[in-house]
């Protein structure tokens, strides 16, 4: 779905107006969105999937994100932004399937860009599902693929700089599977606080 426009809030969420997404990036204001982590359990270890992101997308093309994510529309609550896992991924999740991690506040700044973001983090832990579930949106997401868990914590706290991706990515001919190494600089360049309490709050979860 098109989102046109956008509430812009406080940074600790106190609502302050509309605007459309374009302004809102250009403005650097902060607003809402949701973010959904899966993670699934095969042979003993947690799994964490990433999305590929489209080449027709506008902004970082091309580069592994969170799982799904989407901003929320101005009209819309959290509940109804859970649309965009079915949107992008094919999976018909409720809000009362997800473990919800908090909200994480996530900045990126680029020129022209700056994108300020009161991120509703959400763990979706898929014990049955594989990557080849995935109905992907295919002007959203390119292909999607796993890492260890274990390992992708130890990325995002800065303990590694590289870790080992398998997947698939969509091809005319159908999907096409690759095993690859990456470091954050293939991702999508949230800042460094962001992916440090992704990864705490997750493993939290797990443990627990």
């Amino acid at each position: 779905m098109a989102i046109e426009n956008i509430a812009y809030v406080t940074e600790s969420g106190a609502l302050l107006g509309v605007a459309s997404r374009e302004d809102i990036h250009k403005r650097g204001l902060w607003h809402e969105t949701l973010h959904c982590w899966v993670v699934t359990r095969e042979l003993g270890r947690y799994m964490i999937h990433l999305q590929l992101r489209s080449s027709e997308k506008a902004d970082f093309p091309r580069l592994f994100d969170i799982t799904a994510a989407g901003h929320i529309a101005a009209d819309e609550s959290v509940e109804d932004g859970v649309r965009e896992i079915e949107e992008e991924l094919g999976l018909p999740l409720k809000l009362a399937e997800l473990v919800p991690l908090g909200v994480i506040h996530d900045e990126i700044s680029l020129p022209g860009f700056t994108d300020r973001e009161r991120a509703h983090v959400y763990l979706y832990k898929g014990a049955q599902l594989a990557l080849a579930d995935y109905r992907l949106q295919r002007e959203e997401v390119a292909g999607m693929a796993a890492a260890e868990f274990q390992a992708f914590f130890e990325l995002c706290t800065k303990q590694v700089e590289h870790i080992h991706v398998s997947g698939f990515h969509e091809t005319p001919n159908g999907r096409e599977p690759f095993r690859k190494t990456v470091g954050l600089s293939e991702m999508v360049p949230h800042e460094a606080a962001y992916w440090e309490q992704v990864a705490i709050r997750i493993r939290k979860e797990l443990m627990a």
